[in-house]
């Protein structure tokens, strides 16, 4: 894994200090790609201050409105967190070890987002629906929240110590990214509210059961349009049978 290819993504950060901070942490471990979701401060004073030499990190950091807009390009999303959640077994954290595991598995090429919630709260069950999976550090029971810039070094440190043990083996395979995988789970979200699968009051339940399995399917391009297909045949059957029209009916056929 080219470090190049991994993008550290801070959700709502407030502190202006810790996002200068962070930039120099990642310019410390030859990282280069920082993106800041609806940051909560506007002046950059004190980042800048914070960032000594990583001040050219820090100004070329991106800028998303949403978490959603901002993994758009990765293949593989990681939400950190020191948190215990309701149903911790849908989705079980992996420790620093499993994760770069993972990480060194993903094909040549495919982006990994990381990403990192506010200061005062932490991601909140939505940012973590959106990755597919969860790092949680090994901190103390009685105090495991750390200062963002902090766990940003540690995250960074991790990945770069077993890049130099290990060039990262990676096998030549495009993959898709998280907005294609989006994509498809709102074409499943459609079609399985069509046939009452879904619950009415909570389709998010589900629905993020099948991005993880999706997700961990590690499907190329190919394999996703391949589901995608199957389930627009569904839609079409549907909508000849006296369901809902759907809206991807192709040209010159009858529903």
């Amino acid at each position: 894994m080219n470090v190049s290819n991994v993008d550290f993504i801070l959700v709502e950060p407030v502190e202006a200090g810790n996002v200068g901070s962070a930039a120099r942490a990642l310019k410390n471990m030859g990282f280069d790609s920082l993106t800041l979701v609806n940051p909560q401060f506007v002046d950059l004073r004190e980042a800048r201050k914070m960032a000594v030499h990583a001040k050219d990190l820090l100004e070329s950091a991106r800028q998303s409105a949403t978490l959603e807009e901002a993994i758009q390009p990765a293949a593989w999303v990681v939400g950190l967190s020191c948190r215990l959640r309701v149903h911790q077994e849908r989705k079980i954290p992996y420790g620093p070890k499993k994760f770069i595991a993972e990480l060194s598995r993903l094909p040549a090429g495919a982006r990994a987002a990381l990403v990192f919630g506010p200061e005062p709260t932490g991601l909140t069950n939505a940012h973590l629906g959106l990755c597919q999976e969860i790092l949680t550090l090994p901190t103390a029971a009685d105090y495991p929240s750390m200062n963002l810039a902090q766990a940003v070094m540690l995250v960074a440190w991790e990945i770069r110590r077993a890049q130099l043990d290990s060039d990262f083996c990676s096998i030549s395979r495009e993959t898709t990214t998280a907005g294609e995988l989006e994509g498809l789970i709102n074409h499943l979200k459609q079609t399985l509210a069509n046939i009452d699968y879904l619950d009415p009051q909570n389709p998010e339940l589900i629905l993020n059961d099948l991005r993880k399995v999706l997700s961990r399917a590690e499907m190329d391009p190919r394999e996703l349009r391949m589901i995608r297909g199957i389930f627009h045949r569904m839609d079409v059957w549907i909508a000849r049978h006296g369901g809902q029209a759907t809206p991807n009916q192709p040209r010159g056929k009858k529903k």
